[in-house]
């Protein structure tokens, strides 16, 4: 027979899984599960202690997606692909991760992501990869994340939002002095674009002037991003 923490757990997870960014309430719980209101404050204390438990539970089974990650043997693109399977959890589960990530509340979820962060970071150091130490690139990608998170599910963003392929740009840049692997052609070529007056001694007047317009091609040929059906609100 199924014990009462069984039911509430998985009741409070089903619940999520339809309305993920719906806070079940007390009643709710209680009506899912079929159980009384004291096997909840047995197990679980008050409604909050229930709702910390699945976020345990969910988060867990990210980890184990995300160990199971393939290793490129570049720890940058692993860095990146780390950042992305974060957003995602974010996305996929707004109330669970707000829950995670609350002020002032303790959350083991949390502190197992920022320990595996930690890892992937030191790993990034010893390879003479980061520029700043480990505890500021900790808070930075700690802190951008949740950031990024906060605003996509604001907007009803996706992973490849513009705004969040911008952020884990920006932030591998920062971290690393190494641009995005994801900057296209054409942001590449406006950077150079910028530091070609710079390199005025490397090329003759007519090079200098032939490899500008080539830049500028470049630069002006942006992909338009496909507009999505509908509107969001």
């Amino acid at each position: 027979m199924t014990s009462g923490r069984t039911r509430l757990l998985d009741a409070a997870s089903k619940l999520l899984v339809a309305q993920p960014a719906h806070e079940p309430s007390t009643r709710e719980l209680y009506e899912a599960s079929g159980v009384a209101a004291p096997t909840l404050y047995h197990h679980f204390g008050t409604k909050e202690g229930l709702l910390d438990a699945v976020v345990e539970q969910t988060f867990g089974d990210y980890l184990q997606r995300k160990q199971g990650l393939l290793r490129t043997g570049d720890l940058i693109e692993d860095f990146g692909a780390g950042w992305d399977l974060h957003i995602e959890f974010g996305l996929t589960n707004p109330t669970l991760y707000a829950l995670m990530y609350s002020p002032g509340r303790t959350s083991a979820a949390a502190a197992t992501a920022d320990a595996h962060l930690r890892a992937g970071l030191e790993r990034m150091r010893d390879a003479g990869l980061l520029r700043v130490d480990v505890d500021t690139a900790a808070s930075m990608t700690t802190g951008m994340a949740i950031g990024c998170v906060t605003q996509l599910n604001r907007q009803h963003g996706s992973i490849d939002d513009p705004a969040a392929e911008a952020t884990r740009a920006a932030l591998i840049e920062q971290l690393t002095g190494q641009p995005s692997a994801r900057t296209t052609p054409a942001q590449a070529a406006r950077v150079l674009l910028r530091e070609l007056p710079k390199r005025s001694r490397v090329f003759t007047t007519a090079e200098s002037a032939l490899f500008g317009q080539w830049l500028l091609a470049i630069a002006e040929d942006e992909p338009t991003t496909p507009t999505p059906e509908g509107n969001r609100a």
